[in-house]
């Protein structure tokens, strides 16, 4: 195996893991944090593919606008959110369901 394939392969477990924990997280900051790592997971797949522009505009406008702004939301509504209500949406089990008909459809197309 060369070296960018070594890295090839940590860069996708480490962004795959960061977008896995992004919809997993109880807490909205974390979720932003996850992201965080997963745009730039993204970012260095880019350079990986010697896509410069491409690595450039993932950083600032996702990475830099995007993820600056959930931050900023997530903190300024911090005491809109309170504990006591449960966090759950009701209907992930229609979304579950919606999501695996999907991937059946896509793996048959």
């Amino acid at each position: 195996m060369t070296p960018a394939q070594i890295i090839f392969i940590l860069v996708s477990a480490v962004t795959l893991f960061a977008a896995l924990m992004t919809v997993s997280v109880r807490r909205m900051m974390h979720a932003a944090l996850w992201l965080i790592v997963a745009l730039l997971g993204v970012a260095v797949l880019f350079v990986l593919l010697q896509s410069g522009f491409f690595a450039l505009a993932q950083v600032l406008i996702y990475i830099g606008a995007i993820s600056i702004m959930i931050i900023f939301v997530v903190m300024l509504t911090r005491q809109v959110m309170s504990e006591k209500t449960p966090q759950l949406n009701r209907g992930w089990v229609a979304g579950l369901l919606a999501a695996g008909g999907l991937l059946v459809i896509l793996a048959f197309v």
